[in-house]
């Protein structure tokens, strides 16, 4: 856009300047003094193919310049990607419970059955806890654990400091494939006890 003003200026300085230079010139022959009839009529032949050059030359300099212009006011390109749908869906967590536990510790009524497959068009998804440190001293821990595999869902380790009830988000979940049973665990680094009220699974679908 810069650039097209810029060519836009200089046509206009450059053809101003061009007229000026031809009136002066004009005005030069003027004060010449009187030649014979032969030199005059050279000289009206000479002016009127200057008038015409110049006619041609500003002719092509307003097609340059309605060119540069419509240039300048041309939209960009309005073909982008097209960003996919989003939607959110929910998978409660069953059960609640409270545990002082120092290592990792299944959370009885917990478990539930989970297949990515069922979303097809899964992006991310994220494990969401309402949680509390009872007493409040130390750090409490929630996870998701895969029962079937035996081993915990990767990105789902959540801790608070809080004693009050806190909703907590975890990093996006990595899933293994095919129907797997989950549950939930809890620890604590100190002597207090890691409640765990409610919590679900946050499904990002891109359609």
């Amino acid at each position: 856009m810069e650039s097209s003003k810029f060519k836009i200026i200089f046509l206009f300085l450059f053809l101003n300047l061009l007229f000026l230079n031809f009136g002066l010139a004009l005005l030069w022959q003027k004060k010449q003094p009187p030649v014979s009839s032969s030199i005059l009529t050279s000289d009206d032949n000479y002016r009127q193919n200057l008038e015409n050059d110049i006619k041609d030359l500003k002719a092509k300099l307003i097609q340059i310049q309605s060119a540069s212009i419509s240039a300048s006011l041309s939209p960009f390109p309005t073909s982008s990607p097209v960003s996919k749908n989003t939607t959110v869906s929910y998978v409660p967590v069953p059960g609640s419970g409270s545990l002082l536990v120092y290592q990792w510790t299944n959370l009885p009524g917990t478990e539930f059955y989970f297949n990515p497959a069922d979303f097809p068009n899964l992006s991310e998804a994220y494990f969401e806890a309402n949680m509390k440190l009872l007493n409040g001293n130390g750090l409490a821990f929630l996870r998701l654990f895969d029962l079937t595999a035996g081993i915990e869902i990767w990105g789902s380790e959540i801790q608070t400091a809080s004693q009050t009830d806190t909703m907590v988000v975890s990093s996006p979940l990595t899933f293994r494939s095919g129907n797997h049973l989950l549950c939930v665990q809890a620890k604590s680094l100190t002597a207090d006890t890691t409640v765990f009220n409610s919590g679900r699974l946050k499904i990002t679908n891109k359609n």
